[in-house]
This record gives structure tokens, sequence and C-alpha cells, in this order.
């Protein structure tokens, strides 16, 4: 597959966050609806990478530390969409 001749640099911040969640979400719809090879990039069964299990686990005794250091999902979420909309 040819990609179109195109820099995603030219786009700010916001719209290339935008674009990936257009394209994410292109590629959800493409799962549900049977495509394969969209299934299989979606595949919750696949392990995950031995890098962002460490991380997951660093995060998780981090909290256990000081959970006061933690954010609650509801103000970050807020937060996010008030900066991407």
């Amino acid at each position: 597959m040819s990609m179109p001749d195109f820099d995603p640099e030219t786009l700010s911040v916001e719209e290339r966050l935008a674009l990936i969640d257009r394209l994410w979400l292109s590629i959800a719809k493409d799962a549900q609806q049977g495509v394969s090879s969209a299934s299989a990039a979606l595949d919750l069964n696949r392990p995950l990478e031995a890098a962002l299990v460490a991380e997951l686990h660093q995060r998780v005794e981090a909290f256990k530390r000081d959970p006061s250091k933690s954010i609650r999902w509801e103000d970050l979420r807020a937060e996010l969409r008030q900066k991407y909309g």
C-alpha cells in the first residue's frame, strides 16, 4: 500500500490527535464489520509487550505507595476534553 505524500507536522497537535482518533475509530468500525486485518489489529488477546507490562506494574506500585499523587479519572478526562475537545 502506498501512502499519499503527507507531512503530519503541517497539522497542529490538536489536529493530529483528532486524526489519530478518526483513524482508530475507523479501524474499530472495520473490525466490527468483520474485516479480518482490522480484527487482528484489535486482538485483545494479544500479549502485551514486556516494557508496557513493566510500566504498568511500576505505576501500580507508585499508586500503592502514595495514592495522593494520583489523578482521578474524572479529572483527567475533563482536562483532556478541555484541552483537545
